[in-house]
């Protein structure tokens, strides 16, 4: 058997779409990242189909992003209808404060194209397919894992500072841990159907959730000629025969004749709400499905992984390159933990809605009286951004009751004196950043400024530029922003809190200390 020995400043394992965005992150920082894959490329089909607005913003700082969203598609609309194909509610898809549509569908192949593409040539980063992680241990701040390859020639030893476990609802790692998860009650499988349609063949560009008793489904519009359909199976329905292409043939009949598509993919999924109880042993972290399961319902589960990422990677960042204290990596599950938990609740609620309109379909009842307010309020929630003022909210401004922390910076076009363009995003370029009418220097004391130096924090006086955004402007009457690199507001400085004293708070969050 042969043995590798190599290091590594982070390690991850599993190469699906949040393990790629994890690498896309941490590329910037320069870091050496090793990926451990147990298949042997990465995986050609479709499965996840729609990202959101945040998430699209995140993916605009990537080269190949121009690329990728040629290649997306945008629905018209939003719905709900019943099987007798009457509309209860279309939402019309608009762009958001993030810069980008609510909703944006994509086919997966082309996602994982585009982020293996953007780093491809990467001299700091190696992938290592075809190996299984089979063990690691942790011990003094490393952590040593090791792989088996499928040739049985390859195996590796690997040391790592950090290990990000990406590896899917039966994460390896998370079974290795022996963390228990905590089940919010939701168990049903679906069976999804992807097909693409003959030419001169249309259907409806929208994102249609059929509230049917008789049997749920979603009926997705994906780009080009491509189209979903997903048909929740019933109580002693076997999956096998269900997703055979008679069957698919057959639930299709009230959209499509078999003569009109192509099937791409045709398989059951099992749907769950679950949730790590623990995501963070050690230098050891749990992203996406590893640390939660998210059913379909509002279409959140790769976003929900992606925001993981996008979370835990700038404070790998401050710790391995900028020396931090790593406590603060334990903000980690504090800030997404609420919000997935709120997101899968919210989804689950979705879902039940779903069947009380179904129901009220049935049974031939007044809507009004089939579907509470409050399950109505509770199944269109779940982007939940802030933790709730009882439990300790992470990095950001200690005082919740402001209406603008935890908040995404909205996205901006601005102009120079020049009358040159670039977007607010570029201009952050993930980093720290103070934004603010004035030269920031003259609010701060040497020593703060000094402290933001050494983070390669930015610091941005919104006067050297002109821009349109009402929302922005709103902020900036408050005071001084502290934006994080994640683009979430660490705080506002305001008439009873000066930029010092909030970046005072914003250093004891890092465990830095101002000397004056």
């Amino acid at each position: 058997m042969k043995t590798n020995l190599t290091s590594f400043d982070v390690v991850i394992v599993g190469f699906g779409p949040i393990g790629q965005f994890v690498v896309n992150l941490l590329k910037p920082y320069n870091l050496k990242i090793a990926v451990i894959e147990k298949l042997p490329s990465i995986n050609s089909s479709p499965r996840a189909n729609a990202i959101d607005d945040e998430i699209m913003r995140g993916m605009s700082r990537l080269d190949t992003f121009k690329e990728f969203k040629n290649k997306t598609s945008v629905p018209d609309f939003i719905e709900f209808s019943f099987p007798n194909k009457k509309t209860i509610q279309s939402t019309p898809v608009k762009k958001t404060l993030n810069g980008f549509p609510a909703v944006t569908m994509f086919y997966q192949p082309d996602l994982e194209n585009a982020l293996l593409k953007n780093i491809m040539y990467s001299r700091n980063i190696e992938i290592f397919y075809e190996n299984e992680l089979i063990d690691f241990r942790e011990k003094d701040n490393q952590i040593t894992l090791t792989t088996r390859c499928s040739d049985k020639k390859n195996n590796k030893i690997i040391k790592a500072g950090f290990l990000l476990a990406c590896d899917g609802a039966e994460s390896s790692v998370r079974s290795m841990l022996k963390i228990d998860q905590l089940d919010l009650q939701y168990n049903k499988d679906w069976l999804i159907i992807d097909v693409n349609l003959n030419e001169g063949i249309t259907l409806d560009k929208v994102a249609r959730q059929i509230c049917d008793p008789d049997r749920p489904a979603v009926f997705m519009h994906s780009p080009g000629k491509k189209h979903r359909f997903e048909f929740q199976l019933l109580a002693g329905e076997n999956p096998e025969e269900m997703s055979s292409k008679s069957s698919v043939h057959k639930l299709l009949l009230s959209c499509l004749e078999p003569s009109q598509y192509t099937i791409e993919r045709k398989e059951v999924y099992k749907f769950r709400g679950k949730k790590a109880n623990q995501w963070k042993v050690g230098n050891i972290f749990l992203l996406g499905d590893a640390a939660h399961q998210v059913p379909p319902y509002a279409g959140q589960g790769i976003n929900s992984g992606i925001r993981d990422a996008i979370n835990i990677c700038w404070k790998l960042n401050m710790v391995i390159n900028h020396g931090l204290d790593q406590n603060i990596l334990e903000s980690y599950q504090i800030e997404r933990e609420i919000h997935v938990e709120e997101t899968i609740k919210s989804s689950i609620a979705l879902g039940k809605l779903i069947d009380s309109l179904a129901i009220a379909y049935k049974k031939k009842m007044p809507l009004a009286d089939a579907v509470a307010p409050e399950a109505r309020d509770q199944a269109y929630g779940g982007k939940k951004a802030n933790p709730s003022e009882e439990i300790n909210p992470g990095i950001y401004c200690n005082s919740l009751v402001h209406k603008f922390t935890g908040r995404l910076v909205p996205y901006i076009n601005l102009k120079d004196s020049d009358n040159n363009e670039i977007g607010l995003d570029s201009l952050l370029d993930g980093e720290i950043a103070i934004i603010g009418e004035g030269r920031i220097e003259n609010q701060l004391s040497v020593g703060a400024i000094k402290l933001f130096k050494e983070l390669n924090a930015k610091f941005i006086n919104i006067l050297d530029y002109s821009f349109r955004n009402n929302d922005f402007r709103e902020i900036l009457k408050t005071g001084y922003l502290i934006i994080r690199p994640d683009l979430h507001i660490y705080g506002v400085s305001d008439s009873e809190s000066s930029l010092e004293e909030l970046s005072n708070q914003f250093f004891e969050s890092l465990y830095l200390k101002n000397d004056g």
